[in-house]
């Protein structure tokens, strides 16, 4: 965990990709575009990936949850101990094909499952961008 890059984010990324798989980041950061661009050379050579809150330059998916609901609540008694989740990536680019799966995010046992009435995963037309 990096406590506040400021402006050497793109810096910190970078020595972080060289031993971290998948880096998070947890607000939103503004880079130079000629920094960002750097960035996203060394990240692909490092095979990193990197998961932020909000758009990222370049970025070639997007991921997206829409809550179904959550369970385990009676008729004024109970614990929520489940909830039922949508996940959509959309891609671009070499990405380009749109996935979607109906997720169990937790499930009872506080994992990640998917409901039995459904498919796992289901691919969709990519999306055609207007000009």
């Amino acid at each position: 965990m990096v406590d506040e890059p400021g402006t050497h984010y793109a810096e910190v990324a970078s020595t972080l990709a060289a031993v971290c798989p998948v880096i998070i980041a947890a607000g939103r950061q503004r880079l130079l575009a000629r920094a960002a661009d750097r960035l996203a050379a060394h990240l692909r050579r490092a095979g990193t990936v990197v998961l932020t809150p909000g758009p990222w330059p370049g970025a070639h998916l997007r991921v997206d949850t829409r809550s179904e609901g959550w369970e385990g609540l009676g008729d004024g008694w109970g614990q929520l101990d489940r909830r039922r989740v949508e996940l959509r990536v959309v891609g671009w680019g070499s990405a380009g094909r749109q996935r979607r799966a109906d997720l169990w995010l937790p499930d009872a046992d506080g994992g990640v499952s998917v409901p039995a009435e459904d498919t796992a995963v289901t691919s969709e037309t990519p999306a055609v961008a207007s000009a």
